[in-house]
C-alpha cells in the first residue's frame, strides 16, 4: 500500500490537504466534514486532476471519535454514490496511519455501516450488512 500526504490546488476552492492510498485503485481521502452539494461541485475536480493520471476514488472524511467515522464519496467513475467498500477501507487505513483512529473503526456512510478493520498482517477485513439498492434514489 502505497501512500502519501499531498496538497491539491483546484479551482474555486483553493489547496486541499489529503492523503493518498491505493488498496487496488487510486484514493485519496480529505479529513473534513462537506455537505453533498459541495461534493459534487469538488469531487469530479478532484477525480480527474492532474496528480491522478487515472482518475481517483474522493473521500471526505468527518472523524467522529477514535471509533467512528462519517464519510462521503465521490467514486471515479461513478460520481456520487451511497457507499463505496474500497474507500471505506482506505479511509481506515489512512486514519489510522495519521493516528486519528485505531485499526478498528466503523464508516458511515448516508444509509449504513461498514466495520473495518486493519488486521496486524496488513489485511483489511470489512463486514458489514448487503442492500438491495435497485429501489433506492439518491436524495441530498
Amino acid at each position: 500500500m502505497n501512500h502519501e500526504k499531498v496538497k491539491i490546488k483546484t479551482k474555486h476552492f483553493g489547496i486541499l490537504s489529503g492523503y493518498t492510498l491505493s488498496i487496488g485503485n487510486p484514493h485519496i481521502i480529505f479529513f473534513k466534514n462537506i455537505t453533498f452539494e459541495l461534493l459534487k461541485k469538488i469531487g469530479p475536480q478532484i477525480e480527474h486532476h492532474e496528480f491522478f493520471p487515472e482518475r481517483c476514488n474522493v473521500t471526505f472524511a468527518d472523524v467522529m471519535n477514535k471509533k467512528n467515522i462519517a464519510v462521503k464519496v465521490w467514486e471515479r467513475g461513478a460520481g456520487l454514490t451511497l457507499a463505496c467498500g474500497t474507500a471505506a477501507c482506505a479511509t481506515a487505513v489512512a486514519a489510522s496511519k495519521l493516528g486519528l483512529t485505531g485499526k478498528k473503526v466503523n464508516i458511515h456512510f448516508k444509509n449504513g455501516t461498514l466495520h473495518i478493520e486493519w488486521a496486524k498482517d496488513k489485511h483489511i477485513i470489512m463486514t458489514g450488512s448487503v442492500s438491495n439498492i435497485n429501489n433506492i434514489s439518491l436524495k441530498i
